[in-house]
């Protein structure tokens, strides 16, 4: 098995342990998916050599878009309005992404089609764990569903970037 495979690998497992840790733990586990997430940021630059840079791109727009999504309300998390474990979370797929989905750089638009699929998804389970509510199951998943449409092919565009070259969506 190649590195750079077994590196995706732990990268995703790592980051859905995280995202079970974070989506079903919420505030009880926080210590825990707190660890994850530094865990998940130190394998993705130290292992896999991921720029911070590119992390921290990667979690703004995830947090804006996030933000944007909240705003319109598509979700009502328990507990805040952003809690925690939800930043950690967009702080794991942010380290996991470059890692794991860089495959999908190349293909913005199956980058983005899997992102409005696999997207909703995990909020859609996420509610079934009773991370947050929804007065509107079908407005939730819309908007998610172009929320992570719309960050993959950001995450695209980023994949594809020189290091000093300036990010447009």
């Amino acid at each position: 098995m190649s590195k750079s495979l077994q590196h995706k690998i732990v990268s995703f497992v790592l980051f859905n342990v995280l995202w079970l840790s974070a989506v079903a733990g919420r505030d009880e586990y926080i210590w825990l998916t707190v660890l994850l997430a530094v865990a998940q940021v130190g394998y993705s630059h130290w292992i896999a050599e991921v720029t911070i840079k590119k992390m921290a791109q990667l979690f703004a727009v995830g947090l804006l878009l996030e933000a944007i999504a909240i705003s319109v309300g598509a979700i009502d998390f328990i507990g805040a309005m952003f809690p925690l474990w939800l930043v950690l979370l967009w702080v794991g797929f942010a380290a996991m992404a470059p890692v794991a989905l860089d495959w999908l750089a190349k293909m913005p638009v199956v980058a983005a089609l899997l992102g409005a699929v696999s997207g909703p998804f995990t909020y859609y389970v996420g509610l079934g764990f009773g991370a947050g509510t929804a007065d509107s199951l079908f407005w939730t998943l819309s908007v998610y569903a172009v929320v992570w449409a719309l960050f993959m092919l950001f995450f695209c565009r980023a994949m594809r970037a020189g290091p000093n070259e300036r990010l447009v969506l």
